[in-house]
């Protein structure tokens, strides 16, 4: 089961996310050691104003000390709203006098000291005291009373729960939203990226120039320079590909020519009739050759990164096609083949190259009277279809069989038992011309499922 990718959004929601929920952590142990302080501070000193309060009702009566406490007083003692106080007063000479005399002692160490907190354990609770020395009369020598008050520590430890989830769910609350801030901040911080997504999406395969930096963030720029670094590497691969097979190509020609030409000289000159049927095979081969080279020289002027690929102007594709199926229809005659031109009145005005267009049909209209048997039909139109301009050459030949016609595009692709002629090149520069000017060509069955149409779609802005 593939896991799902791993964005550049995710990675920095995770990198600024974990910090945040660890301050949050790291915030709420704080938070509790402060509540915990707070709580025991401001109880501590509820417990010493309780004792300071006791302390002050001590009266004497026949030498005999007592707690003058009203009823209420008590009450309030045994059952407060944070639960029950605890209380024990000893005399000056350690009796008992009133309270809860189980009530635990003091450390021994604290009793010199007026007021001594401590904790211990009463009735098998855990339980925070204060211990008051309060004289019992000051000046008469007659020593002091030891106030005791205890409560549980486990109202302590609630309270401070209580502060510290109510702090700790506003920070919560605080994290999660900086945390969806965060998000819908860096996916608007990543839209800068897609100025430059658009530009490389709708580039043709043919534009190898530099990206635009200035569109680009200053922590893409890099990323850009090195992608504009590769371009130009690859425009120079290709330019050079190109130049050798333009140069191979040309320096084909010559000797090509003079062979051909030489062949046919032998041809007419010859007597022997084995001789003769020898030379005239050498001639086709000639021909052959020579048809190979001039097709290899199209397609180095169609690909990426020739000078040809990027000459664009307004061209008519009716006036041009017309004229261009004028130019073949000697050939035509010479089969036998009617070739016609179907001119509709539509506007047919696209950017391109006119010198590509013309191989790119000429190459359309070659393959096809190759493939027509004599006396048939070939017929190139210009018509408009949903906005686009589409060119058409439209054939009665043998047909393409449906599952051959996408593989006719690829180079030195021949169909089974097609013609001797052909160099399985033509219709590969066809869809190279038509991809360098952004249109789209395929191959269909022909009028009534007979023979085969070509067409090319140049696909118009908006």
């Amino acid at each position: 089961m593939n896991s799902s990718p791993r964005t550049l959004r995710r990675r920095l929601l995770l990198w600024v996310s974990i910090p945040l929920i660890a301050l949050w952590i790291i915030s709420t142990l704080v938070d509790h050691s402060v509540a915990r302080g707070f709580v025991n501070l401001n109880f501590d000193r509820a417990l010493l104003d309780t004792a300071i309060n006791l302390g002050r009702n001590v009266r004497e009566s026949g030498n005999q000390l007592y707690l003058d406490l009203p009823q209420p007083v008590i009450e309030m003692l045994i059952s407060g709203e944070q639960g029950r106080f605890y209380y024990r007063a000893n005399g000056p000479d350690g009796e008992y006098i009133t309270g809860d005399p189980d009530l635990p002692d003091p450390p021994a160490e604290a009793l010199e000291d007026r007021v001594t907190y401590y904790d211990a354990v009463y009735r098998k609770v855990l339980i925070r005291a204060v211990a008051v020395r309060v004289p019992v009369r000051p000046g008469s020598g007659k020593g002091a009373i030891l106030i005791q008050v205890a409560e549980r520590a486990t109202l302590r430890e609630e309270f401070a729960r209580q502060i510290m989830v109510r702090m700790m769910i506003p920070q919560g609350i605080l994290v999660l939203l900086s945390t969806l801030t965060i998000w819908f901040g860096i996916g608007l911080g990543l839209r800068a990226l897609t100025s430059v997504r658009r530009e490389i999406e709708n580039r043709s395969h043919v534009d190898l120039s530099a990206i635009d930096e200035a569109a680009a963030p200053a922590e893409v720029r890099p990323l850009v320079r090195a992608m504009n670094g590769l371009l130009e590497r690859q425009s120079a691969a290709l330019a050079a590909q190109q130049r050798f097979i333009a140069d191979a190509a040309h320096q084909l020609r010559t000797p090509i020519a003079a062979l051909k030409t030489q062949a046919e000289l032998a041809t007419r000159q010859a007597r022997d009739g084995e001789l003769s049927d020898t030379l005239q095979q050498l001639q086709i081969a000639a021909d052959h050759a020579a048809r190979l080279v001039n097709q290899l020289l199209s397609m180095a002027r169609a690909e990426p990164g020739s000078h040809r690929s990027v000459m664009r102007q307004p061209v008519d594709i009716s006036v041009l096609a017309r004229e261009a199926t004028s130019e073949w229809v000697p050939r035509a005659l010479t089969r036998n083949i009617d070739l016609g031109f179907d001119g509709r009145s539509t506007e047919s005005t696209i950017s391109a190259d006119p010198f590509l267009i013309r191989e790119l049909l000429g190459n359309i209209v070659d393959n096809a009277i190759q493939h027509t048997p004599p006396g048939g039909r070939i017929t190139v139109r210009v018509r408009s279809e949903n906005g686009n301009i589409v060119l058409e050459v439209e054939d009665d030949g043998s047909g393409i069989p449906a599952g051959e016609r996408e593989k006719v595009f690829e180079r030195f692709y021949r169909l089974p038992g097609g013609s001797p002629e052909g160099c399985g090149l033509g219709l590969a520069i066809v869809r190279e011309i038509a991809q360098g000017h952004g249109a789209q060509v395929s191959a269909h069955a022909g009028a009534d499922g007979r023979g085969t149409r070509i067409t090319v779609t140049f696909l118009q802005p908006g």
